[in-house]
């Protein structure tokens, strides 16, 4: 079964209109290449870098052993996230969620443009008070990110529309 991320705009608006909010989890494929290139590196240290400093000096081996630290960390996050799909966006009538932030409909001023190499793009929700960060949403959660800012608009448009309880 193909995650929220992986499907079409359309389906995207029927989950949100059945279920109140659309949860688009980490896709595994992505998450995988990410992790299979991180190994890579890890692989030629081991046998290029590793025996040579064993034999150098103290600094030397504390170097490597800080770095190779370092870097399992870094691989160990990647498989956390593998494993969990988390951090997930989550769309629904309130505003938009990524993980723990959250930024209510009322406060988004744009829905900025995807930036970022075609294997690490980022859509920005940038807020309309410019002293908060901007809500950064990953294509590792939605393969067509340009379909997910249209459908962002769109849904932005029609809260826009539509009083609040506290505007009536």
């Amino acid at each position: 079964m193909t995650v929220m991320g992986e499907r079409p705009a359309e389906e995207w608006a029927d989950e949100l209109r059945q279920t109140g909010r659309v949860v688009f989890p980490l896709r595994r494929r992505p998450m995988l290449w990410q992790l299979g290139l991180g190994l890579v590196p890890l692989a030629l240290i081991t046998v290029f870098l590793v025996p040579d400093e064993l034999h150098g000096t103290s600094a030397e081996r504390h170097a490597l052993a800080v770095g190779l630290f370092v870097f399992s960390l870094g691989m160990a996050w990647a498989a956390w996230q593998f494993i969990t799909q988390r951090p997930a966006i989550t769309v629904d009538h309130d505003g938009i969620h990524r993980g723990r932030k959250f930024i209510p409909w009322t406060d988004i001023g744009a829905i900025g443009i995807a930036t970022g190499p075609l294997w690490a793009r980022a859509l920005p929700i940038i807020p309309r008070n410019t002293a908060r960060k901007d809500l950064v949403l990953s294509g590792f959660n939605v393969r067509d990110l340009p379909a997910f800012r249209r459908w962002l608009e769109d849904l932005l448009a029609e809260k826009r529309r539509t009083p609040t309880s506290s505007d009536r």
